[in-house]
Order: structure tokens, then C-alpha cells, then sequence
């Protein structure tokens, strides 16, 4: 049997990943040189600026984001009093976060920076295939999950 090949190139994981560092890159050098924060801080805030009230565990989960990095980054802005930490009544170890006046105001400094950036992103496609581009993304993120769920399960005949 011949032994198969992958072009690294073509490999849409390896292309995804490189699309994805290549678009993340640019903003994030911006946000880190004009308020000193980091993507996972940006990711924290921008959740917060859409959500008011979030915990650390569902802004890693909304985001896929890893739980351990979102609560380094989160002590890091609560330090630096950019965000608010409450812990729950009901559940002592769970807290809530929620922005400052100052993470409101960085918040609202970066959104038009961050918009300006996505139209230059796609200054040269129609709206027709920003709005195709959108649903293909929303597709292939769902087939993403059904396909991590199918090589994690448990093998079927196994459980036998």
C-alpha cells in the first residue's frame, strides 16, 4: 500500500491556523502597544464589553479558550483594576467579573479600532462573500465539533 502524503500547504487545519495567527497578529500588536494588554486580556474585555457580567469559566468556554490562561489574564486586569471580580453567593468558587470604568473606556477606545480592522480584512470582497465567508466559518466550526466528538468518543465497539 502507498504510503500517503499531506501537503502542509493545502491542509486546511495548517491553513486555518496561519489565516487565523496572520489576522490576530495585527490587532493584537496594536492593542498591546497603545493599552498594554494582551489577547486573552482583549478577549476578557471584549466579552465583558458584549455581556456586562461573565464568569471566567464561560468566557473561556464562549471563547475556546484555555481556563487557566483566562484566569491569569483575568487576575492580571483585576490587578490592574480594568475589571471586577465578585465571587457568587450561591457558589463560593465561582466569581463573576465585570469591567471597570477604565475597561469600559479601554472597551470603547478599541471597538472602532477593531471594526476599522475587519473592514480592512475584507475591503476586497463583497458583501455577498463576507456574508457567504460568515456562514461557511459558522458551518465549518459546527462540523469542527461533530468531528472532535467523533474521534474522542469512546470506540463503540470496545464498550462491547
Amino acid at each position: 500500500m502507498p504510503k500517503q502524503q499531506l501537503s502542509l500547504a493545502q491542509f486546511l487545519p495548517y491553513r486555518l491556523s496561519i489565516v487565523m495567527q496572520a489576522v490576530s497578529e495585527g490587532l493584537a500588536q496594536r492593542y498591546a502597544r497603545d493599552f498594554g494588554i494582551s489577547t486573552p486580556e482583549w478577549r476578557i474585555i471584549s466579552r465583558l464589553g458584549e455581556n456586562s457580567e461573565m464568569t471566567a469559566r464561560d468566557i473561556a468556554l464562549q471563547g475556546r479558550m484555555n481556563k487557566t490562561m483566562v484566569s491569569r489574564a483575568a487576575a492580571d486586569l483585576v490587578r490592574r483594576r480594568v475589571v471586577t471580580r465578585r465571587i457568587s453567593r450561591e457558589d463560593r468558587r465561582e466569581a463573576f467579573l465585570r469591567l471597570t470604568r477604565q475597561g469600559e473606556d479601554i472597551y470603547a477606545a478599541i471597538v472602532p479600532l477593531a471594526l476599522d480592522y475587519e473592514r480592512g480584512l475584507t475591503a476586497g470582497l463583497s458583501g455577498e462573500d463576507v456574508a457567504t465567508l460568515g456562514r461557511l466559518l459558522d458551518q465549518l466550526l459546527q462540523q469542527a465539533d461533530r468531528t472532535a466528538a467523533k474521534l474522542t468518543a469512546p470506540d463503540a465497539a470496545a464498550a462491547e
